[in-house]
This record gives structure tokens, sequence and C-alpha cells, in this order.
């Protein structure tokens, strides 16, 4: 006789009892799993698997700033990889915050929300300019936890944020500068050419030019790789954000 679990109408679960005789003639008495227990097990497994893919994908995007601040800085292409694979989701591919049901956590967000009305904001990045006795050199370099704002944002929110205006016209979310590095730049693929507000983004000079008079001489320095800059602190948020990481230690 077997013992199980059936689910009857209106989702009730309900006993099921039934005999099996084996080939000896003795009653076979055993239980089996009932198809509720063994869909609980399976979806169990199946989140601890992401979960794991999480860790993964945290440690590629932790390795990757590690190289940037060494001064590799393309590796932002990298950054922007592991970005995509946790929020992007599209028609043929869910992202793996999706596949963790976790698409509702909150984000940390070091820029500031530009007016609409703004025509130039640059907020994932600082502008430094370092002055020795015979020099003048200007870098534009990640915020860090140096910038202004400190908050967090809902996954939808930190991804669609407007974090760059080079002029009213040309206005960039993280979602907009992710996706051109990665399906366009190198990251998972190369294209002939570039989405041009990216574009504009990438040239030197994008996000200001110091210039520094020495005698009678005037020397341009521009502010240059401000899309590196945007990945590399997209990274640094993404791995200060309590949720996200939280949800990596699940087990």
């Amino acid at each position: 006789m077997d013992i199980g679990l059936g689910l009857g109408m209106c989702g009730v679960l309900y006993f099921r009892r039934s005999t099996r005789i084996q080939s000896s003639g003795v009653r076979d008495v055993r239980p089996r799993p009932a198809i509720g227990v063994i869909f609980d097990r399976f979806s169990r497994n199946m989140a601890q698997s992401f979960r794991d893919q999480l860790t993964r994908q945290l440690g590629f995007l932790r390795r990757s700033c590690d190289a940037y601040d060494a001064n590799k800085i393309d590796d932002a292409i990298r950054i922007a990889v592991a970005i995509r694979v946790l929020i992007h989701d599209t028609k043929k591919s869910i992202s793996l915050l999706n596949h963790l049901g976790a698409t509702t956590i909150n984000l940390l967000s070091t820029a500031e929300d530009p007016s609409p009305q703004s025509f130039f904001y640059i907020g994932l990045g600082s502008q430094i300019v370092k002055v020795t006795l015979d020099t003048t050199s200007a870098a534009y370099v990640p915020l860090f936890d140096d910038g202004p704002i400190q908050r967090l944002v809902p996954v939808s929110k930190w991804w669609n944020q407007v974090v760059y205006v080079l002029n009213p016209k040309t206005r960039l979310t993280r979602k907009d500068i992710v996706l051109a590095a990665t399906n366009q730049d190198g990251g998972a693929h190369v294209d002939s050419k570039l989405d041009p507000n990216y574009e504009a983004l990438a040239k030197e000079g994008a996000v200001g030019t110091l210039m520094n008079q020495r005698k009678e001489m005037i020397a341009a320095s521009p502010f240059t790789d401000a899309h590196f800059v945007a990945i590399r602190q997209m990274g640094y948020e993404l791995l200060h954000s309590p949720d996200l990481v939280s949800l990596s230690n699940t087990t």
C-alpha cells in the first residue's frame, strides 16, 4: 500500500493510499513523495544555485574593480558585463536578480537626480586637479564614497536614473552606459558604430577641460575616460548595496 499526497480541488492537499503487490506476493508499503514535496525541493535547489551564481558574479565584479584600481581601466568593460548579468532583462534572457525574485531590492545610488532643465551634469565622477611646481594635471575619477549623495533606491530606479547630462539633448542613464559598453564596446560584442551618447561620453573633454596658464602659455588638459569612470562607480555602488550583498550570503 502506498501513502502519498495528492492535490485536490481548490489547491487542497489530500492523502492518497494505494496498494502494490510485489512478485513475491508480499505487499509493498513504502511512502512515495508527493509532487508538491518534490517541486519544493527542486525550487530550493534552484534558488541556492542562483544565489551561488550571484556570489560568483559579485566575485567577478570585485576582481574587475580591483583591476581597474590597479590602473587597468579598460577592465571597466568587464565590470559592465557583470552588471548586465545581474540586472538586465530581455525577451530572450532573464537577469540574475529576476531569477532570484529580487527585482524590488534597493541598491546604493551616489548620484542626484538632475532636473529636466539641466544642461550639464557629471554624476558618477569627480574632477581632480594636481598641481606641482612644474606641472598641472587633470583627472576624472570615480566618486567612491566622497560624493554628496548616499541613498538606497529600487533596482528599476537605479538602472534608469539619469547620471550624465552632456547637453540638453545628451542624457545617459546607467542602463545606457552599461548596455553600450557590453553590446557595442567589447563586453560581449563589438560594433562598428557606438551609441552616439555613449561615444560622446567616451570622448576626451566630455566632462570638461582644464585650461592651465604657465607664464605666457595656455595648456589644455581634457578630462578623459568618463565612460569607464562611470562604470567603475557603478561597481562601487553595487558592492556597497546591503540588500544585494546579503542576498548572496543567504543559505
